[in-house]
C-alpha cells in the first residue's frame, strides 16, 4: 500500500540576497594592507628623491671655534674638519664626528659641539695650558700631561725642562717647588736640567746659574734667596754661578774676577 502524500504547500527556505555593499566592504577590506603599503613606499620614494634636494637648501655657512686663542691652532682644528664636513649640510653632519676629529689634536683638553640656526657649527675648546717645554721634543700641561705642538704655541716665554724620559714627574715637581722658593727675590727659572740621581742645574731669568742636589735642596735654595738681594747681587763683580751642594755654605763664581777687577781699578 502506497503512503500517501500529505496534500499542501510546503515552506521553503529563502536564500538572502547578497547586497552590492557588502561584497565591496570585503574586497577593501582586503586590499587595505596593500593600499597602505603603496602609499607607504610612494611616500619613501618621493622622500628618498627629493629630500635631498631640499635638506641642500640648509648648507653649513661658517664654523665657529671658541676658546681657541692663536689663529694657527684655529687653523688646526678648521683643516682637520674639512673631510668631515664635505657634502654635509646641517641636518646631517654628525655632531659626534666633529668631537673625534677635534678631540684627536693633542692639544685639545675637550670639546663641545652644538649646531646654531640656521647655518653654523659652533665648536668650543678647552685647549691644554703648556706650562714648560720638556727636552726641546714635547710640551707639557698645567696638569702635567705631556703632548706634541711646539709648533702651536710660542715657546719663548716657556721654561726649558731638561731629563731622563722616566723622571719627567720627578723633573716638573723639582721645578715647581724651586719656583716657590725663587719668587720673593722675583727670579724666574728659565731652564733646568736634571740629571739620574737629581742633581739639578738651574739658569735663572738674569743669567745667573745654580747648582744644587736633592738632599734638602729646598733649603739650600731658601739659603741663596736670604743672600741674593743684599749680598750677592749687589756685588760689583757680577754674580756668574753659585754651587749649593754644601750642607752649610756655597761656592760662588763671579763675572769678573777679583784680581781683574783690581788692575781695572789701578788703570
Amino acid at each position: 500500500m502506497k503512503a500517501q502524500r500529505t496534500r499542501g504547500a510546503q515552506r521553503k527556505a529563502v536564500k538572502q540576497p547578497t547586497t552590492g555593499n557588502g561584497n565591496f566592504s570585503q574586497r577593501f577590506a582586503s586590499a587595505l594592507p596593500w593600499l597602505l603599503a603603496s602609499v607607504l613606499l610612494c611616500v619613501v620614494l618621493t622622500g628618498v628623491i627629493y629630500l635631498p634636494r631640499a635638506l641642500d637648501g640648509y648648507p653649513i655657512r661658517s664654523v665657529q671655534v671658541e676658546g681657541v686663542k692663536d689663529a694657527r691652532r684655529q687653523q688646526a682644528v678648521q683643516l682637520s674638519l674639512v673631510e668631515t664636513l664635505n657634502d654635509e649640510n646641517f641636518f646631517t653632519v654628525s655632531l659626534s664626528d666633529i668631537y673625534r676629529q677635534a678631540r684627536q689634536l693633542e692639544w685639545v683638553a675637550d670639546v663641545e659641539v652644538r649646531r646654531q640656526w640656521p647655518d653654523r657649527l659652533v665648536i668650543s675648546i678647552e685647549e691644554r695650558v703648556p706650562v714648560a717645554v720638556w727636552n726641546e721634543d714635547l710640551l707639557v700641561s698645567n696638569s702635567g700631561k705631556p703632548f706634541r705642538a711646539l709648533n702651536k704655541y710660542s715657546l719663548e716665554s716657556l721654561p726649558k725642562l731638561f731629563g731622563p724620559s722616566e723622571r719627567m714627574p720627578a723633573v716638573l715637581d723639582y721645578y715647581h717647588s724651586m719656583s716657590k722658593v725663587l719668587a720673593p727675590v722675583g727670579r724666574k727659572i728659565q731652564r733646568l736640567d736634571v740629571d739620574a740621581r737629581l742633581t739639578a742645574r738651574l739658569q735663572l731669568d738674569d743669567g745667573v746659574k745654580l747648582v744644587v742636589d736633592r738632599e734638602d735642596y729646598a733649603k739650600k735654595l731658601r739659603r741663596f734667596v736670604n743672600l741674593y738681594d743684599d749680598v750677592l747681587v749687589s756685588d760689583s763683580r757680577g754674580l756668574a754661578q753659585v754651587d749649593l751642594r754644601y750642607a752649610d755654605g756655597m761656592a760662588v763664581q763671579w763675572r769678573e774676577p777679583e784680581a781683574t777687577q783690581s788692575a781695572s781699578k789701578r788703570s
